[in-house]
C-alpha cells in the first residue's frame, strides 16, 4: 500500500467518523433541508442540453407538451446566512461537493471520497448548520405527528364505516 492510499483510507474513516459521507450524511442533509432542488428537464427520457438555446431572444424554443422536469440534486449556498460555502449535491452522479472560500475541501463520488481536507472552522460550521437541520426536521416531526393526532378520529370514524358498508353491522 503505497502513501496516497494509506492517505485515503484515513481520510475515509475520519470522514465516516464525522458522518459526512454519503445521502445519510451532513453534508448532503444540510443541501436537501436548507438548500433547494436542482431540477432540469427532459423531453421523452432524455435530459435537454443547454445547447438548444440560442443568443436570439427572437428564436426561444418552446418545449413539447411531453417534456417533464426531475430533481437531480441539492444546492446549499450560504451566502444568505454569511456563510461563502456551497454545497452541492448530484443525484444521478452520487456527487457531493463542498466549497468555502473558493477551494474545494470535500469531493465524493458514487460514495468513494475523492477529496477532504479537514478543517476545524469549517467543521464547527458543518456542525452548525447540522444543528439547525436537526431542529427543522424535529420541528416538521412533531407537526406531522399533531395533524395526525388530530386527524385519527376521523380516520377511525372512516375505518368504521368502510368496515360496515362491507360487513353490515359488526359492533
Amino acid at each position: 500500500m503505497n502513501v496516497e492510499e494509506r492517505i485515503i483510507e484515513q481520510r475515509t474513516l475520519e470522514a465516516i467518523r464525522k458522518n459526512l459521507m454519503g445521502q445519510q450524511g451532513k453534508l448532503y442533509l444540510i443541501a436537501k433541508v436548507l438548500g433547494s432542488a436542482i431540477t432540469q428537464q427532459s423531453m421523452g427520457g432524455n435530459f435537454l442540453s443547454y445547447d438548444m438555446f440560442t443568443e436570439d431572444l427572437e428564436d426561444i424554443p418552446i418545449l413539447p407538451d411531453d417534456a417533464t422536469s426531475h430533481d437531480v440534486g441539492y444546492v446549499f449556498d450560504g451566502l444568505s446566512r454569511g456563510l461563502n460555502i456551497e454545497i452541492i449535491c448530484k443525484d444521478y452522479e452520487g456527487v457531493i461537493k463542498l466549497t468555502w472560500d473558493g477551494f474545494c475541501y470535500y469531493h465524493e463520488e458514487a460514495n468513494v471520497l475523492m477529496k477532504y481536507v479537514p478543517n476545524g472552522a469549517l467543521e464547527k460550521m458543518i456542525d452548525s448548520l447540522f444543528s439547525v437541520v436537526e431542529n427543522k426536521v424535529q420541528e416538521e416531526y412533531r407537526k406531522l405527528k399533531k395533524q395526525e393526532i388530530k386527524e385519527a378520529p376521523k380516520l377511525e370514524q372512516e375505518e368504521l364505516r368502510r368496515l360496515r358498508d362491507k360487513w353490515g353491522d359488526i359492533i
